[in-house]
C-alpha cells in the first residue's frame, strides 16, 4: 500500500530532490518509513540533524545550492518548535523551503496526547503562520495533494520562501488517494513575469543620455549575471554587489567598487554617489538595512534610482525611485545581450590588483594586509590568506557575528571563466542573522554538492550553540573545512559594547580548545595559533579530500570588524 509519506515523496523525487534534513520522532514515524522505502529503491532520503534548527539551516543551504526545494521536517511538539528559528532564516532570506511538522493523530486532538500541537494545545500551526509564504493543516488524506502542490508553488513564487504542512500522524500513514503523485507540476513552477514594453522603453529612455551609471547587484540577479555584466562593460559602468550578491562578482574586475551595505566598502559608497552616478540602477534585492547601507539616503535612497526586480516584495520600499519595474531580470536584459554579443567596441576586461595583491579598485579598512606569521591571527589576514588559498570553486559560508562582517569585507573571489555565471560562491544568513546558521548550512550545500569544497567560518559562540552539526558532516563523509574564530567571546557584542559606550557585559565565553573537542569526535581536527600554523597545513590537501576538517584559530580580540555601518544605526545617528 502506498502511503501519504510515500505521496509526498514521489512529488519531491519528480522535483529532483535528493534529501530530507530532520529528526525523526513518534508521530512523523509513517513519513521515515516512507523515507526508508524511498531510499531503498534509490529515491530522496533522510539526513539526521543533531537538532531541528540545524535541519532547517541544512535545507536552507540546500536550495541555496541546488536551486532546488530545500525540505526539513520535525515530530511534533518541540520538534516542530525548534525548526521556527531556521524557518524564520529561510523566510528572511527568500529560499524556497518545504517545512513538514507532525501532529498527533487528528482524533486525538484535545485529548491531551503527548507532543500534542492542536489548535486546543500548543498551537504551532499559529506559531508558523508569519515566518511562512504558505501555512496549512492537513487535516484530511484527500486533502494532501491539493495542499502540496499549493505549497510547492507558493515555495517557488516571485515571493520565494518557506511554506509549511502540518500533518497528523494518521493522515500521514492513511493510504495515498493518488499512488506515485502523478499530477502535472509545470503549471506550478514556472513564475517569470516578463517586464510590459512600456516599463523597458522608459528604463532605456532614462539611462540613455548618462555614462555615469553605477549597477548595485543583488542576490536576485542571480539568473541573469552574464547578461548584466555584458551590459556593465559594454557601456563602461559601474558596478557594486549588496553582502547577499557578493558571491555572484569577480572581486578582481576593473569596474568593481566593493559591497555596499553591510561591511561594505568606502569606495562602493563612493561609487553611487551623485558626482560618480547620474542613475542607480539596483537588480534583485530588497532596499532594507544591510543593502542599503544603513538606509543611506545619500547612495541608493535617491530619486536617481532605478530599481529592477521579479520580485515584488523587493519594491515595496521604493517609493522615491525614478523608476521601479517588476519582472524577470534575465528577460528585461536578454534582447540587450544579443546586442551587445554583436557589439566590435566589446573588449574582454582582465582583473586588475594592487601592490599588496587585493582588488585595485576596492578601498579596504586596511588597504595592506601584514599577513603576520607569529602571534595570534589577524582576522582580516586570515579572510585575505584563506581566499586566496581555496580553490577558484569553493563555496563559502560565512556566520552571523564577526564573522560575516570579516568575510563580506576582506574575502575575494576570482571568477575563472569555466564558472557557471550564476554559481553564487558566497552565502550569509545575514536576513535574520541566526547565529549557527553557517554550520547547518554548510552541511546542506555539501550535501547538494559533493563535487566542490565547503568552507564555513563561525564563532566560537556560535559554534558552541550549533557545532554539533559538524558530525552530520562526518557521518555523511563530507569535503567541508569547518573555521572557528576562537577569541573567548561573543566577539560583535563585545566590539558593539565598547564602541557604542554601552556596559561591557555577557559576552565572555570560556576558553574551548575546540581541536581537541573535534578530534574526540572523530573529525579531523588543527590547533591554528598564528598563521605559520595555517601556512603548515596543506589546505589543498584537505580540501580535496573526503571527510570534514575543523580549524581551532586563535584570533586577536582586539582587533576591530567593519562595523561602522551598523554602529550607525544602532546609535540612531542616521548618515552623519
Amino acid at each position: 500500500m502506498t502511503e501519504n509519506g510515500d505521496l509526498i515523496l514521489s512529488y519531491l523525487e519528480r522535483l529532483g530532490v535528493k534529501y530530507v534534513f530532520g529528526v525523526p520522532g513518534g508521530s512523523i514515524e509513517p513519513f521515515y518509513n516512507a523515507l526508508a522505502r524511498s531510499e531503498a529503491r534509490g529515491g530522496p532520503r533522510c539526513i539526521t540533524a543533531r537538532h531541528e534548527t540545524g535541519a532547517a539551516f541544512m535545507a536552507d543551504g540546500y536550495a541555496r545550492e541546488s536551486g532546488r526545494l530545500g525540505v526539513c521536517c520535525a515530530t511534533a511538539g518541540p520538534g516542530a518548535t525548534n525548526l521556527i528559528t531556521g524557518v524564520a532564516s529561510a523566510y528572511a532570506d527568500g529560499t524556497p523551503m518545504l517545512v513538514i511538522t507532525a501532529q498527533t493523530s487528528i482524533e486525538k486532538f484535545g485529548a491531551g496526547a503527548l507532543q500534542e500541537t492542536s489548535c486546543t494545545g500548543i498551537n504551532t500551526l499559529e506559531m508558523f503562520e508569519h515566518c511562512t509564504r504558505y501555512n496549512t493543516l492537513v487535516s484530511h488524506p484527500a486533502q494532501l495533494e491539493a495542499k502540496l502542490l499549493q505549497a510547492i508553488s507558493q515555495a517557488f513564487s516571485n515571493h520565494p520562501g518557506p511554506v509549511h504542512l502540518s500533518i497528523p500522524l494518521d493522515v500521514m500513514k492513511a493510504a495515498a488517494q493518488k499512488p506515485g503523485g502523478k499530477g502535472p507540476l509545470k503549471a506550478f513552477l514556472n513564475h517569470e513575469t516578463h517586464p510590459s514594453q512600456k516599463a523597458m522603453q522608459l528604463v532605456l529612455k532614462e539611462l540613455a543620455p548618462f555614462d555615469k551609471v553605477t549597477v548595485v547587484i543583488g542576490e536576485g540577479a542571480q539568473g541573469a549575471v552574464a547578461e548584466l555584466m555584458g551590459l556593465i562593460e559594454s557601456r563602461g559602468w559601474l558596478f557594486v554587489s549588496t553582502p547577499r550578491g557578493k558571491g555572484l562578482v569577480n572581486s578582481y574586475h576593473p569596474n568593481y567598487r566593493g559591497v555596499f551595505g553591510f561591511a561594505g566598502h568606502s569606495s562602493a559608497s563612493e561609487a553611487l554617489r551623485p558626482e560618480n552616478a547620474d542613475r542607480v540602477v539596483v537588480v534583485g534585492t530588497a532596499l532594507d538595512e544591510v543593502s542599503t547601507g544603513g538606509w543611506d539616503d545619500g547612495t541608493i535612497l535617491s530619486d536617481r534610482l532605478i530599481h529592477l526586480s521579479n520580485n515584488p516584495e523587493h519594491l515595496n520600499r521604493s517609493y522615491m525611485a525614478r523608476l521601479v519595474v517588476l519582472g524577470s531580470i534575465e528577460l528585461m536584459l536578454k534582447p540587450f545581450a544579443e546586442m551587445m554579443e554583436r557589439d566590435p567596441q566589446r573588449r574582454k576586461l582582465l582583473p586588475e590588483r594592487n601592490d599588496a595583491g587585493l582588488p585595485k579598485h576596492i578601498a579596504f579598512d586596511e588597504d595592506t594586509p601584514s599577513l603576520e606569521v607569529e602571534g595570534s591571527v589577524s582576522p582580516r589576514d586570515l579572510m585575505i590568506y584563506l581566499s586566496r588559498s581555496c580553490p577558484a570553486e569553493t563555496r563559502v559560508v560565512m556566520d552571523s557575528g564577526n564573522s560575516f562582517l570579516w568575510g563580506i569585507h576582506y574575502w575575494n573571489f576570482e571568477r575563472p571563466d569555466t564558472l557557471p555565471a550564476d554559481t553564487c560562491l558566497f552565502h550569509t544568513g545575514i536576513g535574520f542573522a541566526s547565529m549557527g546558521w553557517a554550520i547547518g548550512a554548510a552541511v546542506g550545500i555539501a550535501s547538494a554538492n559533493p563535487q566542490v569544497p565547503v568552507v564555513c567560518v563561525t564563532g566560537d559562540g556560535s559554534y558552541l550553540m550549533s557545532g554539533q552539526e559538524l558530525t552530520t558532516a562526518f557521518q555523511e563523509n563530507q569535503n567541508l573545512l569547518m573555521i572557528v574564530l576562537n577569541d573567548a567571546s561573543l566577539g560583535m557584542v563585545r566590539h558593539g559594547q565598547r564602541l557604542g559606550g554601552a556596559a561591557s557585559i555577557a559576552h565572555e565565553l570560556p576558553e574551548i580548545d575546540f581541536a581537541t573537542l573535534g578530534k574526540s569526535l572523530g573529525i579531523e581536527s588543527y590547533l591554528i595559533e598564528s598563521l605559520c600554523d595555517l601556512q603548515a597545513l596543506d589546505l589543498a590537501d584537505i580540501l580535496a579530500r573526503k571527510g570534514p576538517c575543523l580549524l581551532d584559530v586563535r584570533v586577536r580580540p582586539e582587533q576591530v570588524p567593519p562595523m561602522g555601518a551598523r554602529m550607525k544605526v544602532l546609535a540612531g545617528r542616521g548618515n552623519d
